[in-house]
């Protein structure tokens, strides 16, 4: 094992000890999850990008094959931190992101007893913007540490 390996596995170990694992995440290898709800028939997933020990990126897509009678869907949702449209503010609980145009809000909030980060959509009202046509979102998603899938609540 070269010097430079021992450092990273080092440092991954250190942040893992601490409650920190998201942190060794990078722009090549995000925090990632997908879901399959099968009861509403659609499907998704998300990502956390971390650059400097903060969460730049949230990305979340879910897709919706319709059917017959119904149209089928596509939502993305790529919020980057440093986007003009979008202002962000961190504290000890997470991020809220707001969205400038039509002060939507978007909550990043980490577990660190369930090893996560909850990603909460319920005040999130101009859909429109991200979605096609009869979207639905879920109203939070769990992205685990582990790699696992995600755990969504879809809307009542």
């Amino acid at each position: 094992m070269n010097k430079r390996h021992f450092i990273s596995l080092a440092l991954c170990l250190v942040l893992v000890k601490f409650g920190h694992a998201a942190e060794v995440a990078s722009p090549d290898k995000p925090i990632t999850c997908s879901y399959n709800h099968k009861a509403l028939n659609t499907s998704g997933g998300a990502e956390l990008h971390i650059k400097n020990s903060k969460i730049s990126r949230v990305y979340f897509k879910s897709y919706y094959p319709g059917g017959p009678g119904k149209l089928s869907f596509i939502c993305d949702i790529d919020l980057k931190r440093n986007d003009a449209a979008y202002s962000w503010q961190d504290d000890d609980s997470g991020i809220l992101i707001t969205t400038k145009e039509t002060g939507d809000t978007i909550q990043l909030s980490r577990n660190k007893k369930k090893k996560g980060y909850f990603l909460n959509f319920a005040k999130l009202n101009k859909l429109s913007k991200y979605c096609g046509a009869g979207a639905e979102v879920p109203e939070d998603v769990f992205i685990p540490l582990s790699g696992k899938p995600c755990k969504v609540t879809m809307p009542h």
